[in-house]
């Protein structure tokens, strides 16, 4: 008798993790579970995430739900920010595997840095934006002077 009120009580505990999984699920934002294909998004969505439309298919799904997050909030960023957030994500997309690796890395470490590191970051990336150019385009060349 013992065990028979064993395997019920399994098969309860069983029953209630169940139900709990389902209404979680259920309650989670599609974004979460979903990483759809290209063709399986709504039209306004591709048009926001159009740049990475030829690859999308390719794009891991952790990935994907961010971009999907992005295109959520879209519509209600400003015109200014739209435009930035295009241009980045055409930047983006242009990048090769191998870029976006080690851009990925350098984010990672400017989070991780000091607040005075950023500071000093910040300052140097803005005295770089405010060179002339000719100037940029020497730094952007490899050591020792070769074009890239």
């Amino acid at each position: 008798m013992a065990a028979a009120n064993l395997g019920i009580g399994r098969r309860i505990l069983a029953g209630v993790v169940l139900f709990w999984v389902l209404v979680a699920g259920a309650l989670a934002s599609p974004l979460t579970i979903l990483t759809p294909d290209w063709a399986d998004l709504p039209t306004d969505t591709q048009q926001v995430l159009a740049p990475l439309g030829p690859e999308w298919n390719q794009i891991e799904p952790a990935s994907r739900r961010k971009w999907l997050q992005l295109a959520e909030r879209y519509p209600k960023m400003g015109k200014q920010e739209q435009a930035r957030v295009q241009r980045r994500m055409r930047d983006w997309a242009r990048l090769t595997p191998e870029q976006r690796k080690t851009a990925r890395e350098k984010y990672r470490n400017v989070r991780q840095a000091s607040p005075d590191q950023r500071e000093a970051l910040k300052k140097m990336w803005s005295e770089y934006q405010s060179l002339p150019e000719e100037e940029k385009k020497r730094y952007k060349q490899p050591a020792g002077g070769a074009k890239q």
